[in-house]
């Protein structure tokens, strides 16, 4: 569906402040006001910024005036009340153009009128509208056909062959034929006409369409163009010339008067389709054995992992169901609803895909060669082998639009005294990537991914936080105006944010720095990474003194770049920080669901980002922008845990060396030792100490691992069950 800003709307006014009193009462009485102990002690590079004694009674003033500490349960009940309305099944993953976020919108939309919050930032309402790229979508089977019917005399005076009348024939959708993201929604029904290549190329005198009339004709077309080296200046070679794109031989067909293309994928693009689905095969294969060796050697009294592990086998027998379908599709060489493309190439000109076995067909009609055989007769002889068919098609295509409304929803907290007309912004994206598809990383699966961390845990987050960095200012006489903004678009390429910068509400010139929430559900190990950190000389002290309360062990990374919204404010050279828990193995994924989320870890996260808010929001100078390297790595969070300290050696020996045991992990109960060599992981050797993190981060708690090692000379195994990390 697409959003349309003139109809979605509010509740009605007296449910707004219902919902107002209701998320105002959640937070009177809960805060008590705290007073940070700072450090006036910090070290700077020797330019020309304010000294670290100044600073430091600026933090101790903004600290005493607006900080206070957050009831952690309460503000874990609002949070679970927010990531479960937003992953809940019927918001449809979130997905851009759906129902599902047109109604997450007015849910975030309603909290910021209940919080307090200006909501009338364009034409009066809190949604910045704009025109979303999306990839068309097929409709319903009834409303997309291919038919097939042989016609008993032809046109052009080409006779057709006496024979029985073969029967009408329709081809399968997504299975022999699909209609492609460059063409129209048309109904037409024509003469088949195949025209090789569908080139026409005076340069090189070549034209498919010589001698055929394809006036109101369904042509069929080889995809790429002839080759030949025997014929050295005709196309070019190795290289691509246009003739071979897919929008030349659109706009070539139409102007021939032809009124569909039916492409015919190349053998090498097929093989390429082949081997990257027997790939795909091949590792869930693996996969699924490995799990059913994990279930064979597991201990009886594994109860809880025997059924985890076999859920996880269920899981990849089904994926390898789906699996095996695409590799038929693969066989019959269709392509992918937006291989050739997103958009119409030409108005009422339908484009489909055709399966090699149907073209086969269809070119023996007529007494031709096989498809191969003309494909090789083209590239042989370098000359057209095109021809009229004995075959009537009957199409209908029904696509999708190749854009859709969507929109950034802003809330604003308006500033006060001589900082009020400087901003402050706290992002987070709110879309996620539907029911897969694209942007999905579990291929052929067509389920709700309801994306719980990315990003409902960012978005829930930034909701909370709003009456607690509310009321941390209102005390303050003089403070920056915060803007909060849910954007949408992300996931395709942070375009919400991109629209924001390009059209700001309030001038970028005096927005003094942008705070960004994704992925911030998964605490794992009191484990915090946050990015931006060098992107103004103060922020790395604002963090600290942000973190005297919650003592989060963080992870620094100084760069302003990365896959989230705040590079496209960094790119203005707006400081930045970007609160982050890691990546995982459910990114992206449908099992990124509600109760994976570490809520109290969720609620410290949002009182860290509410006192750094406070804090840019408060402090008296604008902050110092720097450049930062753009050289920037995601960092996936520990998950199972082996519970060994280990080095790498210098000697010959293949392995690693353990040199500390955690009392009751997972090693300790397996009877390893300090001193033992690990030198394999199932069947993954291990030569580095890399090679068990990274073996670690694709494990979960309670997963077997069987671990092969020397201790004394002595080649030994044991199977060991991985634990949970600590939060």
């Amino acid at each position: 569906m697409n959003f349309d800003c003139g109809t979605t709307s509010f509740h009605s006014r007296s449910k707004r402040e219902s919902g107002r009193q209701k998320l105002l009462a959640r937070s009177q009485g809960t805060t008590r006001t705290r007073l940070l102990v700072l450090s006036t002690f910090f070290f700077f590079p020797l330019t020309s910024v304010p000294r670290a004694e100044e600073l430091g009674k600026q933090s101790i003033q903004i600290a005493a005036s607006a900080n206070s500490q957050v009831n952690l349960t309460e503000l874990e009940k609002r949070l679970r009340e927010s990531v479960g309305f937003l992953c809940d099944d019927a918001r449809q993953g979130r997905g851009v153009g759906s129902d599902g976020i047109v109604a997450s919108a007015n849910f975030i939309a309603d909290s910021f009128v209940a919080d307090g919050l200006r909501t009338d930032a364009f034409n009066g309402r809190p949604f910045q509208v704009f025109d979303v790229p999306v990839q068309p979508s097929i409709g319903p089977a009834e409303n997309n056909r291919l038919i097939f019917e042989r016609m008993s005399v032809i046109d052009n005076a080409n006779p057709v062959p006496s024979s029985t009348p073969t029967p009408q024939v329709s081809a399968e959708l997504d299975r022999t034929f699909r209609p492609l993201a460059i063409g129209d929604s048309v109904k037409a029904s024509g003469q088949v006409a195949f025209v090789g290549f569908g080139i026409t190329a005076p340069e090189y005198q070549y034209d498919d369409y010589a001698g055929i009339d394809a006036r109101g004709k369904v042509v069929v077309v080889l995809r790429k163009e002839p080759t030949n080296n025997s014929y050295p200046r005709q196309f070019e070679g190795r290289k691509n010339s246009k003739h071979a794109y897919f929008e030349t031989k659109v706009k070539n067909a139409a102007a021939h008067g032809a009124i569909a293309i039916l492409f015919v994928n190349d053998s090498d693009s097929v093989k390429e389709l082949l081997r990257d689905a027997d790939s795909r095969i091949a590792d869930e294969t693996r996969r699924l054995n490995k799990v059913s060796e994990q279930l064979a050697a597991l201990p009886d009294t594994a109860a809880n992992s025997r059924i985890a592990l076999r859920q996880r086998r269920d899981d990849s027998s089904n994926m390898l169901e789906t699996l095996g379908r695409d590799r038929l599709v693969a066989e019959e060489g269709l392509m992918a609803i937006g291989e050739a493309g997103n958009r119409p190439l030409v108005k009422g000109f339908a484009v489909m895909t055709l399966s090699r076995t149907v073209a086969t067909t269809l070119l023996q009609s007529s007494g031709a060669e096989p498809l191969d055989d003309t494909f090789e007769k083209i590239n042989r002889t370098m000359r057209p082998a095109s021809i009229l068919l004995p075959q009537k098609a009957t199409l209908e295509v029904q696509m999708t639009s190749s854009t859709t409304k969507s929109s950034n929803v802003i809330g604003i907290l308006d500033g006060k005294g001589p900082l009020s007309q400087e901003t402050i912004i706290l992002g987070a994206h709110y879309d996620h990537v539907g029911m897969g598809g694209e942007g999905s990383l579990a291929p052929g699966t067509i389920a709700v991914h309801n994306g719980a961390d990315d990003n409902a845990s960012g978005t829930s987050a930034l909701l909370a936080s709003v009456p607690i960095i509310r009321d941390r200012l209102s005390g303050i006489s003089s403070h920056r105006r915060v803007v909060f903004i849910t954007f949408t678009a992300e996931e395709r390429g942070l375009l919400g944010s991109e629209y924001y910068v390009r059209h700001p509400r309030f001038p970028l010139e005096n927005t003094i720095a942008m705070v960004n929430l994704d992925m911030v559900g998964r605490l794992r190990d009191n484990d915090l990474t946050v990015y931006g950190t060098g992107t103004a000389i103060e922020m790395d002290q604002i963090l600290e003194e942000a973190n005297r309360y919650q003592r989060f062990k963080l992870f620094k990374v100084p760069s302003g770049f990365g896959p989230s919204d705040h590079q496209s404010f960094y790119t203005r050279s707006i400081p930045v920080l970007f609160f982050f828990t890691g990546l995982h193995n459910d990114y992206h994924r449908p099992t990124d669901d509600f109760e994976k989320i570490n809520f109290t870890g969720l609620a410290r996260v949002t009182d860290i980002t509410s006192t750094v808010v406070t804090d840019l929001a408060s402090r008296p100078n604008r902050l110092a922008h720097a450049p930062t390297d753009r050289d920037v790595s995601i960092r996936w969070q520990a998950t199972a845990y082996l519970g060994v300290q280990f080095k790498e050696t210098n000697d010959d020996q293949d392995g690693v060396v353990i040199t500390g045991i955690t009392k009751g992990g997972s090693a300790d109960k397996a009877g390893l030792q300090v001193g033992d060599r690990i030198r394999q992981l199932d069947d993954l050797p291990v030569n580095k100490s890399s090679d068990i993190l990274e073996t670690m981060r694709l494990r979960e708690p309670n997963d077997p691992i069987r671990i092969k090692y020397s201790r004394e000379g002595e080649e030994l195994s044991v199977v060991a069950i991985l634990q949970s990390r600590s939060n």
